[in-house]
């Protein structure tokens, strides 16, 4: 009773745009328009977008690490101001709607892991920010999709400058060796993160798990940056 009076007193606003004509997760159908998919078809592997159906030449040429590589916007326009929001402002009142944009994709595809977990930061820069934002992403989607989040599978144990303006040959070497993962024998393991862009990151983590004992590795972002 009281839900539905408040719903009735304080209508929801989206948080973008203040408008109140529907809104869901905080958003409404006006802004959520303004999203741009990725484009389908897309590699059945890594999930670059594609003139046909089926793997791409570098996926089968060189295998990644990872079993599949899924990505649901591209990182351009009001979803890269919502993501920069998110992750650098405090604006974590999107969790949820990033993490809904997520599982939808992820359910159409029909990715179900045993496990769910997240791109780690190091220690400092979560003092210096707060939290992790991918980790907040993963929490909510944990609750969508009905499959625990476990926050101690993954770490990164060395401090590295971000991947952000590094040149192509500095964001590999920048990565290499500085994660560890535990607890993930024989899993189906599903590692969220924000935005892909060289997808330098996913490789390395999904080596990492595998190395652990992963079975398989679904590696899903919200935001990926046009190639």
């Amino acid at each position: 009773m009281f839900s539905l009076l408040r719903k009735h007193l304080f209508p929801p606003r989206c948080l973008i745009c203040s408008n109140g004509e529907g809104v869901e997760d905080g958003v409404c159908i006006e802004c959520r328009s303004r999203i741009r998919f990725l484009p389908e078809p897309v590699c059945d592997v890594c999930g670059t977008s594609l003139g046909t159906p089926g793997t791409c030449i570098e996926c089968l040429s060189r295998p990644p690490e990872y079993d599949r590589m899924l990505s649901v916007c591209v990182f351009d326009g009001l979803i890269q101001d919502v993501i920069h929001r998110f992750k650098y402002h405090r604006a974590t009142v999107f969790g949820k709607f990033l993490a809904k944009l997520v599982y939808r994709s992820v359910t159409e595809k029909g990715i179900r892991p045993d496990v769910l977990t997240f791109v780690p930061l190091h220690w400092s820069r979560i003092v210096l920010r707060g939290y992790n934002q991918s980790a907040l992403i993963a929490r909510d989607l944990s609750g969508y999709m009905g499959v625990d989040v476990r926050y101690g599978i993954l770490h990164k144990t060395i401090k590295t400058p971000s991947q952000v303006g590094l040149p192509k040959r500095d964001r590999e070497r920048n990565l290499k060796a500085v994660f560890s993962a535990r607890g993930v024998e024989g899993k189906s393991v599903m590692v969220v993160d924000d935005v892909i862009t060289t997808g330098r990151t996913a490789r390395e983590v999904s080596k990492t798990l595998k190395k652990a004992g992963a079975k398989h590795v679904f590696f899903v972002s919200v935001g990926r940056t046009a190639s």
